[in-house]
């Protein structure tokens, strides 16, 4: 009888502790329970809760695993690296990564065409003039002759379609007027003159330079000059003729030659960088896919969205404390059940179509940040892009807000079914994508406006 009763006492000790270590286990996953919701609902999730866990010896073995996991991450990303780097170097077109070049100052051209056809983060617009999408500027290299102009477009990618070249100039203010400025054959008005050099020994010689483009212009007055070259452009692409430059003259209406002492032009490296003669060749690479260049309506419609997914977030932050509160009021209704229980059904209710509502195929943001990459040295604009993601399920039924096909509509029907195994519910993948454009300096110190298609995610769906 003794015996018994010690046996039984000894499968009583047995029950406790086995009692006591499901309660830890139960009370451990509640614990955790705040942190699997917020994970859910797009955030990030900590390994731990900032509060003391009840079992020391399951805070070590989660801090185990996540230093384990973390080396592994470490070491996986290593590797990965050098693999992603050089897709992204593919998508983006460079063959190699051009040198940082962070004290040159890109052509204004090229800056205020970007602010024209680009939004602030990178957007396109619209297409280049001439409906390029490659539009690249060449700085004037050094020359014997003051008013000759030579540039190196050898870097011109032989499978793009030229389809305008501009020799562009900036004419200064005139200086103190020379005593020849009284002389009455010289109007107000000049001729300029560029001519494409066929032999660099004697530029005077009618038969070594061919007209290439002339205009009208004041003698007193400044600013940019825009002369068409794509005759010359092309020759020296397509290697017809030898690549000398422009030679540009001035003469008065009446055909009197001028010299600098007459008219001026800004010269390299002897005025403001963003004042330099460049030549400009719009192109077209030959990889458009199907171009969506954001509206004003669109612009307009991006901003609600994004101020919806704003507050989302703040929601977000302080979702544990309205799990607190829900916990809390549902205590309480087992007092105040009559009284309370419409407003905490319809606060249960809001919570959970919150939950849902995240939890549904939608976009995200996905910052591509140029610094981070370690493209800033190169990169002119933009510094870093929203190109967003989509994230999220599409579950039975599918509703017109995620905008499914016909097909995904017939696939989620099917997997409700389970009329025939195997079919997954549709994925939420992109419906409707932007494009963006970069200006940015290669090896050469060329300045280079490139449009990107299919690159910033618009719209999700039900696919």
């Amino acid at each position: 009888m003794r015996k018994r009763l010690r046996t039984g006492s000894k499968t009583l000790v047995y029950f406790n502790t086995a009692r006591k270590t499901f309660l830890l286990g139960l009370f451990a996953l509640l614990a955790f329970q705040p942190a699997m919701v917020y994970s859910a609902m797009g955030r990030s999730l900590p390994i731990l809760p900032h509060h003391q866990h009840p079992s020391s010896s399951l805070s070590s073995s989660f801090s185990s695993v996540h230093h384990s996991s973390a080396s592994t991450s470490d070491g996986d990303e290593a590797s990965t690296r050098p693999d992603a780097m050089s897709r992204l170097m593919k998508v983006f077109g460079f063959s190699r990564i051009p040198k940082s070049v962070t004290n040159l100052v890109p052509p204004q051209y090229m800056s205020e065409l970007y602010a024209t056809l680009v939004d602030s983060g990178g957007l396109t617009r619209a297409s280049g003039p001439y409906n390029s999408n490659v539009i690249r500027s060449f700085p004037d290299k050094d020359s014997i002759h003051r008013m000759q102009f030579l540039y190196n477009i050898s870097y011109l990618d032989k499978g793009e379609t030229i389809l305008q070249a501009e020799f562009r100039i900036f004419k200064m203010r005139p200086g103190p007027s020379p005593t020849s400025f009284h002389d009455q054959r010289i109007s107000h008005h000049i001729l300029v003159k560029v001519y494409q050099i066929l032999d660099v020994r004697d530029m005077t010689s009618s038969k070594n330079v061919v007209l290439l483009d002339a205009q009208k212009i004041s003698l007193h007055g400044h600013g940019w000059r825009v002369f068409n070259v794509t005759s010359a452009v092309f020759a020296w692409h397509y290697r017809t003729k030898p690549n000398y430059g422009f030679l540009v003259t001035a003469e008065s209406s009446s055909g009197i030659p001028l010299d600098s002492n007459h008219i001026r032009f800004a010269q390299r490296n002897e005025h403001h960088d963003s004042k330099q003669p460049i030549l400009v060749v719009y192109t077209d690479n030959g990889q458009r896919k199907h171009p969506t260049y954001i509206s004003p309506e669109d612009e307009e419609y991006l901003e609600i969205k994004e101020d919806i997914v704003n507050r989302e977030h703040k929601l977000n932050g302080t979702f544990r404390e309205s799990i607190r509160k829900l916990n809390e009021k549902t205590r309480n209704a087992n007092r105040t059940r009559r009284s309370t229980e419409p407003e905490d059904n319809g606060r249960k209710k809001r919570t959970f179509d919150m939950f849902r509502n995240r939890r549904s195929c939608s976009r995200y943001e996905m910052l591509v940040d140029f610094e981070k990459i370690g493209w800033s040295g190169w990169i002119i604009s933009p510094n870093s892009y929203n190109a967003y993601q989509c994230k999220g399920k599409c579950p039975f039924p599918l509703g017109q807000s995620q905008k499914p096909t016909n097909h995904a509509t017939v696939q989620s029907i099917v997997h409700a079914l389970s009329v025939v195994k195997d079919v997954d519910t549709p994925c939420c993948v992109p419906n409707k994508l932007y494009s963006i454009s970069l200006l940015y300096f290669d090896d050469n110190e060329n300045v280079i406006l490139k449009q990107y298609d299919d690159m910033v995610v618009a719209s999700c769906g039900c696919h």
